[in-house]
């Protein structure tokens, strides 16, 4: 037998135990969602509405949130924008959940329709449509998101 086949075998065995070691585990793609719309001082004048978004990042290594960018609309028979939000340069912890609220005040014209829509059906249904960057060191991943969200006129009794 020829005494180059084993130990070219031995090689090979030791060069692939090398490199299996050497490898990473792939990297999987962040979830992101909206987990609650809120209102805040609704007024004639003004409302805030808040977004919280919520990035769940499944690697062993953190992010960062390079830009959230969404808007916001409210529904009566049609989609009706009231405005945009956005945030960037967000940290994104390693193997969990990082949550950030983002406040939207709209102004005048559009907090006066979506009220009267509220008090004319006794509800107001929000609408949160929006994508977040998100940069995992070696790649990136453009998340895009949708949340509804209904409101009663009881909600708003005082």
């Amino acid at each position: 037998m020829n005494p180059r086949i084993p130990s070219g075998i031995f090689i090979l065995i030791a060069v692939f135990i090398f490199i299996a070691g050497c490898t990473e585990p792939p990297i999987k793609e962040p979830v992101v969602t909206v987990s609650d719309i809120g209102l805040s001082e609704v007024t004639f004048q003004s409302m805030t509405v808040n977004a919280t978004v919520v990035i769940f990042n499944p690697n062993p290594i953190g992010a960062k949130l390079n830009k959230v960018a969404f808007d916001v609309y409210y529904l009566d028979d049609t989609p009706n924008f009231l405005g945009h939000g956005e945030q960037t340069d967000i940290d994104v912890i390693s193997s969990g959940n990082t949550t950030v609220t983002i406040p939207v005040t709209i102004e005048n014209i559009q907090a006066i329709r979506a009220a009267a829509t509220l008090v004319r059906k006794g509800s107001l249904t929000l609408t949160v449509n929006g994508s977040a960057l998100i940069d995992v060191r070696v790649t990136s991943f453009e998340k895009r998101f949708e949340y509804s969200r209904e409101f009663q006129l009881r909600d708003f009794a005082s």
